[in-house]
């Protein structure tokens, strides 16, 4: 993809917008690493059947039923006979953990990207006028089959009391346990949310912010490669806080973050990264012009 190839362009790239800190001794320091233990995320989930059945998915699992497939990348949905004819919806939930992503593909066609510490529960087939999933937590984007696919059945996406819905588009929807607001980003297309009875309509490059403490919504236009990248493989900060970042970093490394040096927190960055790269390289890059120095024991991340 272009953005991809934009975004890789850069990789490697941070320099600080704010902060107050000299590193004109920083050649002279090392990090100290204790048992590093802080490996990069990968293609993984746990399959939850309607029954409470649990099924490993990611490297060396793979998953065959009569109605979907799943491989070390992918789960793919398809209409097999039990669901078609089944009166009953049957549902199922992916779930991936800290340090993992899968990509999911729905019976109907809609395609999926689930990022680390996330949550979708779904119907294994839709039935009626309206089809309709559940981001429980996490973050998720979306690419929906069109409703001309589906004898105009709309697609909703529903997180807690925000109600998604679209007709066919692509958009992101980031929502983890400890944000103050939901996030939903469109790239193609048009939705309608609807958030405690206030609907605003989003076209592309918009993205919605619901508050869930005030119950409001503000709309905002921004560069959608900076809320989409993950899904290419890249981490791509603009103007986040120090605190931000190592709340993205941890979810994809599994790691617990300290900051022995609070007034860190509030440092402000811009830097393309990619996903696979080590915790080592990552914090090298980010010590250049930001950090006095850093300290990995175990799964711990302590920043100084």
């Amino acid at each position: 993809m272009a953005v991809a190839a934009v975004l890789l362009a850069f990789v490697s790239l941070v320099y600080v917008l704010k902060g107050n800190l000299t590193n004109a001794n920083q050649e002279e320091l090392i990090p100290v690493i204790v048992n590093n233990q802080i490996i990069p995320g990968s293609n993984q989930a746990v399959l939850t059947l309607d029954d409470g059945t649990n099924i490993e998915l990611g490297d060396d699992h793979t998953y065959a039923s009569n109605i979907a497939n799943g491989n070390n990348k992918s789960l793919v949905y398809h209409l097999g006979k039990d669901s078609q004819s089944s009166s009953i919806t049957k549902f199922n939930t992916l779930t991936i953990p800290r340090g993992g992503q899968f990509k999911l593909e729905l019976a109907d066609g809609t395609k999926v990207w689930l990022n680390s510490d996330s949550q979708l529960r779904y119907p294994i087939a839709f039935h009626g006028d309206s089809r309709g999933v559940e981001l429980i937590y996490g973050e998720a984007y979306f690419d929906v089959s069109p409703s001309t696919n589906h004898n105009g059945a709309s697609f909703k996406v529903v997180k807690g009391d925000q109600e998604i819905e679209v007709l066919g588009t692509e958009f992101n929807v980031k929502a983890y346990h400890e944000d103050q607001d939901i996030q939903t980003t469109l790239v193609e297309g048009k939705v309608a949310i609807n958030f405690h009875g206030i609907e605003k309509i989003l076209k592309p490059n918009d993205q919605a912010v619901s508050h869930l403490v005030n119950q409001s919504i503000d709309v905002r236009q921004v560069d959608v490669k900076y809320v989409t990248s993950w899904k290419e493989g890249v981490f791509n900060f603009e103007g986040e806080t120090l605190k931000n970042i190592m709340q993205v970093l941890s979810r994809w490394y599994d790691m617990d973050v300290h900051f022995e040096n609070k007034s860190l927190e509030s440092t402000r960055f811009i830097g393309v990264l990619r996903r696979n790269q080590s915790i080592e390289e990552i914090m090298n890059v980010i010590m250049t012009t930001s950090i006095n120095n850093y300290e990995i024991n175990n799964k711990r991340l302590i920043i100084k």
